[in-house]
């Protein structure tokens, strides 16, 4: 497959998944959204792709935060590297810590084995909880109470994934794989 067509599937991914959440909640940095499915679209994206999906989402969180979210809800470069860089980096560093310690076995034979990515779910919405908590910290104007930031964050990431990955299993990823595109 071509390089850009997996960008390409990774930004309608998680530009579609950043939709869904706006239509259906409000999103706030200080106490997050208790369903987030961009990150498990990032998550799936980079299981199914490997690094080269990078730059389709980088560009999708940029256009997400810049035009849907009005600049990042005006914090400007501090709201870009909370979001777009720990929100696109977060899964990619949960990858390379689980194949460092040779825990992988996510996919094959065009279906996610949900043992592994479980255990990867948790750790990356640990790690984009943990990240986006330092860096928001000090950009957000309303005081940030840290049980409740870290604790509706991280619920909020593991069952935004666990439900995209549910689905996408059901219907894209049979699609995909149909076309020949993992």
């Amino acid at each position: 497959m071509l390089y850009s067509q997996r960008n390409v599937i990774s930004l309608f991914l998680v530009l579609i998944a950043q939709f869904l959440i706006e239509s259906i909640g409000y999103m706030d940095f200080s106490i997050g959204n208790l369903l987030y499915l961009p990150l498990g679209a990032t998550l799936y994206c980079y299981i199914l792709f490997g690094p080269r999906a990078i730059p389709g989402v980088v560009v999708a969180n940029t256009l997400i935060g810049y035009f849907l979210w009005d600049n990042w809800f005006g914090n400007g470069m501090s709201g870009f590297s909370g979001h777009v860089v720990v929100g696109s980096l977060a899964p990619m560093l949960a990858i390379i810590t689980v194949k460092y310690f040779q825990l992988n076995s996510f996919s094959g034979s065009n279906k996610i084995n949900y043992g592994p990515c479980m255990f990867l779910i948790i750790l990356t919405a640990l790690i984009n909880t943990i990240a986006k908590f330092f860096t928001f910290m000090d950009i957000l104007i309303e005081e940030i109470e840290p049980i409740i930031f870290l604790g509706s964050f991280f619920v909020g990431d593991v069952l935004g994934c666990v439900v995209f990955f549910l689905v996408a299993s059901k219907f894209l990823t049979p699609l995909l794989a149909r076309y020949r595109l993992i």
